[in-house]
């Protein structure tokens, strides 16, 4: 390992104070020279195709921003070093750093694909093409009444049904809107993707699990009412009467570097079942 560099969103560290410490043990422990510093906001700026590990400082909304803006030429893993709030998709939390390096230097690590999606959406005057490391979901405004959506699955009709929106989830992200709308986890390893309704007003409308190299196309017919969609929970554009809607796997997978003591049910049970048995007042 000769070239890293290490983006971090600013936001969550304004005086670089974690920065500097980081940088400062990695070059203690592996000697680097250089090591190529980037923020999380315009890291589709930055020639990283030389670099044989990208360590990504913030939380999970900072690790998906990052995994949809690199190019497709980048090739190295990401090491997920968490420093936000919930830390779901990092490798480690800034608190275990030391321990984190020791285990990379020792080369007790592998390096995991997780897949991600590619969101086409079309209408009669622009064509934009997004990708997903979570989901993609499409829903109905704050104001807006219930929309009709329709599903196909490699051409053939699927299903319709009225409700307030559907999440089309990878792996990755079905423990992230996919859960809470009721979406079976799905370990991450797998390339599946689900589809999964928000707020149906039929009940026969339940999650759906396919294979991941399935073409899904959705037609929402929703007149004059405000639609939305959003990848990742971050980026959003508006959906008109006319737009078509095409999710499929994206040809590029993003690289994870995890820690071979690493234990998914471990982290799943810490930050995500647990969290939530405390926000309903019961302990484990």
């Amino acid at each position: 390992m000769n070239n890293i560099g290490i983006a971090i969103n600013p936001s969550k560290d304004k005086d670089n104070e974690i920065l500097h410490m980081v940088i400062k043990k990695f070059r203690e422990k592996f000697n680097f020279k250089d090591i190529a510093i980037c923020s999380s906001f315009d890291i589709e700026k930055q020639d990283l195709k030389d670099i044989d590990l990208l360590v990504v400082l913030g939380g999970d909304g900072t690790l998906l921003g990052i995994a949809r803006s690199l190019n497709d030429g980048f090739k190295a893993p990401i090491l997920g070093i968490n420093i936000g709030n919930l830390g779901f998709l990092s490798s480690v939390d800034i608190s275990d750093l030391d321990n984190a390096l020791k285990r990379l230097e020792e080369g007790k690590y592998k390096i995991v694909d997780r897949m991600m999606l590619n969101c086409k959406v079309e209408d009669n005057e622009s064509k934009e093409e997004l990708k997903a490391l979570n989901d993609v979901v499409l829903a109905r405004g704050t104001l807006s009444r219930m929309v009709k959506f329709k599903i196909f699955v490699d051409g053939k009709i699927y299903t319709t049904f009225k409700g307030d929106g559907l999440i089309i989830a990878t792996p990755t992200g079905s423990t992230a809107y996919s859960f809470s709308a009721g979406g079976p986890f799905v370990y991450p390893d797998l390339e599946l993707i689900t589809i999964t309704p928000i707020c149906p007003h039929t009940k026969s409308m339940q999650t759906i699990v396919l294979k991941g190299d399935s073409i899904i196309e959705i037609c929402a017919d929703h007149e004059d009412e405000k639609i939305y969609l959003t990848v990742d929970g971050q980026k959003a554009i508006k959906v008109n009467h006319e737009t078509k809607v095409n999710v499929s796997k994206n040809k590029k997978s993003v690289k994870l570097l995890l820690f071979d003591d690493y234990d998914y049910f471990k982290v799943l049970r810490s930050k995500i079942l647990n969290n939530s048995k405390e926000c309903d007042g019961e302990e484990f």
